[in-house]
């Protein structure tokens, strides 16, 4: 039989801690080694050399919260996993959690089954990735502000954005000379050109380095 995986539980709640504690006992080859009832005590002995192959972290604890204490063992480089405890449903808290180390989250109402399923994903892969953390960075992506230089550059084929980078040359290249460079005909490079004017009513070759400049896309075609 293999070794059991220890585990430090960290919950202000002393019921809570004793019902996870029993069923983590009873989902395999994990045991409960170490308990604490705040953020501040865990760092404390951790500092004095407490370790195990895991850390069950409840989010909302009285003195300092989780995600707190995520930051506290990062500054000290504590490389411990963690499994974040919330019943926090607010999708930023969620990403942020991700972001500070937590390797899973999962809400306090979750089922047995659930609980299992974190702990050998986290045990297996590292990670546990979940409906919450989808729905979390799926949120976040459609809520962040985009930028208009990407916006702008989306409306634009690789051919056109290649043809504008050689418009804006410092060579000043002509029209045949960007058609020759492209291996094109002088007649394709026209088309290149009424499509980008069409596209951001431009009216000349000044006109288009200038709309360049202006919306700084010049390093990034």
């Amino acid at each position: 039989m293999k070794d059991k995986k220890s585990i430090i539980l960290v919950d202000d709640h002393v019921i809570v801690r004793n019902g996870l504690r029993e069923l983590i006992d009873k989902l395999g080859p994990y045991t409960v080694t170490y308990e604490f009832d705040s953020g501040i005590d865990l760092l404390a002995a951790l500092q004095k050399g407490v370790s195990a192959d895991l850390i069950i972290l409840d989010l909302s604890m009285p003195g300092m919260n989780g995600d707190v204490v995520l930051e506290e063992m990062n500054k000290k480089e504590i490389e411990i996993p963690v499994l974040i405890l919330t019943l926090n449903s607010e999708t930023g808290k969620h990403v942020q959690l991700f972001r500070l180390g937590a390797r899973g989250y999962i809400q306090k109402n979750s089922p047995a089954t659930v609980l299992r399923e974190a702990l050998d994903s986290i045990f297996k892969t590292g990670y546990y990735h979940n409906d919450l953390l989808a729905d979390a960075l799926t949120s976040v992506y459609k809520n962040q502000p985009k930028d208009p230089r990407a916006t702008i550059l989306s409306q634009l084929t690789d051919r056109e954005r290649e043809f504008l980078k050689l418009v804006c040359h410092q060579d000043e290249y002509t029209y045949e000379q960007i058609a020759s460079m492209m291996g094109v005909h002088r007649r394709t490079v026209d088309g290149y050109r009424e499509s980008v004017f069409d596209k951001f009513e431009i009216k000349s070759k000044t006109g288009l380095v200038l709309f360049l400049v202006r919306n700084d896309l010049l390093d990034m075609l």
